[in-house]
């Protein structure tokens, strides 16, 4: 088959090389090749332009190189073809690593004592909250979010996970729906959210949501920026002084220099760093997938296109 490899990553040479070892009974192509690209039949991609993907007409599957997949719904082009995402087992152990150092931080007041090391001060003993204290609430319950939700609760904390809309999984902790977002947000120390971009949880996380949340609670967005009203949190930031922010994505990335998330010491800012997709890894899962639409001759959407993830 001819596949086309299209991405954005600084380590994009890494990627491609693990493409053409593990394919390498197949045509290979990239940007940089002179060809007609309705000649293609199945694309690996990140953040392909739109101008590219109308030229692909006999594509017949997508493989997003990502746990997203927001850079292709949103293509004006985007036809509806199958969508295969990467579900990396070693992406979500490292997503779990961050999201409970984030917690361990704000739970053991870490951020207390370094600061005060930058001023050569000795704090006295702080009290600490033990695990089973505190409620985390995971909002978005899917590949990733399903395992850290489960990681955290073996670890002895209080769990409950706030999903969309309801499926045949069953979890072992609470789980909240549509309705009762109002319920799952007041009853959680610390929040993790690991939303899709979808039109539906765009600015989700605003002056409404944050004013539901306790006075001292801890936010940690690992999912998608937009799902975040970054000056309605500065803005909450600046009214409630025991509110603390953990941010790994952005509206807008790299982050603008001039942003105040950078000076607040309530933020901490983290640079879309929380799961580093592992390049072998993620390969072998499309390689996987691929192999059973190369015999099948067909395969279905992993992804929920009108639901946007």
């Amino acid at each position: 088959m001819n596949i086309y490899f299209y991405a954005t990553f600084s380590n994009q040479d890494e990627f491609l090389a693990s493409v053409k070892k593990k394919f390498k009974s197949h045509k290979i192509f990239t940007k940089n090749d002179n060809i007609k690209l309705d000649i293609i039949d199945v694309a690996l991609v990140w953040k392909l332009p739109n101008k590219i993907l109308k030229k692909l007409t006999n594509l017949k599957i997508i493989f997003s190189l990502g746990a997203g997949v927001d850079h292709i719904l949103n293509l004006p082009s985007y036809q509806k073809i199958p969508i295969i995402r990467i579900k990396d087992p070693n992406m979500r152990s490292r997503m779990f690593n961050h999201v409970l150092s984030q917690i361990l931080n704000y739970q053991l007041k870490l951020n207390d004592y370094r600061l005060a090391q930058n001023k050569q001060k000795w704090l006295d003993e702080k009290y600490t909250l033990l695990n089973k204290d505190l409620t985390i609430g995971v909002l978005g319950l899917g590949y990733i979010g399903s395992f850290v939700a489960k990681k955290l609760q073996s670890l002895d904390y209080k769990v409950i996970g706030y999903k969309n809309s309801r499926n045949k999984s069953k979890m072992l902790f609470p789980v909240y729906y549509k309705n009762s977002i109002s319920t799952f947000l007041r009853s959680s120390d610390i929040i993790v959210s690991i939303l899709p971009a979808t039109p539906n949880t765009k600015n989700i996380i605003n002056t409404s949501f944050l004013n539901q949340l306790k006075k001292n609670c801890l936010l940690i967005n690992i999912g998608r920026g937009s799902s975040l009203n970054e000056d309605d949190l500065i803005k909450h930031l600046k009214k409630n002084k025991n509110f603390f922010a953990s941010l790994d994505v952005f509206i807008k990335e790299p982050l603008l220099k001039k942003h105040q998330f950078w000076k607040n010491p309530n933020v901490t800012v983290t640079p879309h760093i929380a799961a580093v997709t592992d390049v072998d890894s993620s390969i072998d899962y499309i390689f996987t997938k691929f192999e059973y639409f190369r015999k099948k001759r067909k395969i279905k959407s992993d992804v929920f296109i009108n639901r946007g993830y």
